[in-house]
């Protein structure tokens, strides 16, 4: 599969990870990854499975996230094989208000499985950027910890 190939054939998924963002919705966003995934947020916080990544989102969704929206775009992919591919995806998040409103921008490493017709991430490892908020790392642990 050619790179331009791999972009195109997993821009749905990452489409449907931002429409699940913009709406707050973790379980939609978890749909969008393998039961078993391994993810890893941009505080280092790991958590193993859908479940795990429902309640992680649903936090900053109702918190310090809430109304926020998403963009994401592939800088780099990696075809590891006709069913796997690694991607080195950026983001930048808005949020409109609250405590680290402003912009977010991220680097995610993706390894994303394909399923059936549907391609799927099994590993998400978010790195930060930058943030507008000079205190967002601060802020964003305390209210995932709660």
């Amino acid at each position: 599969m050619e790179d331009a190939v791999a972009v195109r054939s997993i821009e749905p998924t990452l489409r449907a990870l931002e429409g699940a963002w913009s709406r707050g919705d973790g379980s939609a966003w978890a749909q969008k990854c393998t039961e078993d995934v391994d993810f890893i947020n941009l505080l280092g916080i790991y958590v193993k499975g859908r479940d795990a990544v429902v309640g992680m989102h649903d936090k900053i969704f109702k918190g310090p996230y809430a109304g926020s929206k998403l963009k994401l775009v592939v800088e780099h992919v990696r075809v590891l094989s006709e069913d796997k591919l690694l991607a080195l995806v950026a983001s930048e998040l808005q949020i409109p208000e609250g405590p680290v409103k402003g912009i977010v921008r991220t680097i995610a490493t993706v390894l994303i499985v394909r399923d059936e017709n549907d391609w799927l991430v099994a590993s998400f490892h978010n790195t930060k950027r930058e943030a507008t908020q000079a205190d967002h790392t601060a802020i964003m642990l305390d209210a995932v910890s709660k």
